[in-house]
């Protein structure tokens, strides 16, 4: 009975008269983008802002758990370049510091002194490998996330043509007779 109780009572989303525009929003974007616009674009003035598991709650008591973009946050499998590269300086700086230490202690033994060097080498070249790919990963990201603008726009022009059928046929048939067709149809 106290389940109940809580299920029924009103939400910020629905005290707000947003229910049928968060479930719309859900269909294609995660919870986090959907309360960012809800935020953004829909929330009267001067109240607070929902969070993505509001967003998730109430879309999971709604019935919409069974999702095609089910997760709740945009970034979840993002690679954040800015803070890979800061963990990668972070270790070089205490390497060279590490090194300095050993350098200071081992003056006099040049055989431990090349040993040392040539430990020191290879693990430079692994840092500058992973900052290397670090930077493959960040241009690969920013590309795929131009590729998801690419898709959400086309969503929303195929979605107002939906409404104009005879301007739909036309635009798809210059489509098909354009060069880039194949790369508009693999979006």
């Amino acid at each position: 009975m106290m389940a109940e109780t809580k299920r029924k009572k009103t939400t910020k989303i629905d005290q707000y008269g947003l229910g049928a525009r968060v479930l719309s929003l859900r269909k294609t974007l995660t919870c986090e983008e959907v309360a960012d616009v809800i935020n953004k674009q829909h929330l009267p003035a001067g109240v607070e802002p929902i969070n993505k598991m509001t967003v998730s709650r109430y879309c999971a008591d709604h019935g919409m758990t069974d999702m095609e973009r089910n997760d709740i946050t945009k970034g979840v499998t993002r690679f954040d370049a800015l803070s890979e590269a800061w963990s990668v300086r972070n270790r070089l700086i205490r390497h060279t510091n590490k090194l300095a230490k050993i350098l200071e202690d081992l003056k006099e033994d040049e055989e431990k002194l090349s040993e040392i060097g040539s430990i020191s080498n290879a693990y430079l070249n692994s840092c500058k490998f992973l900052n290397d790919l670090n930077l493959s990963v960040s241009k690969i990201q920013k590309e795929q996330l131009g590729v998801d603008k690419v898709r959400k726009v086309l969503g929303v022009v195929i979605e107002t043509l939906d409404k104009h059928p005879a301007v739909k046929a036309e635009v798809f048939e210059r489509l098909r007779e354009s060069e880039v067709f194949d790369t508009i149809r693999s979006l």
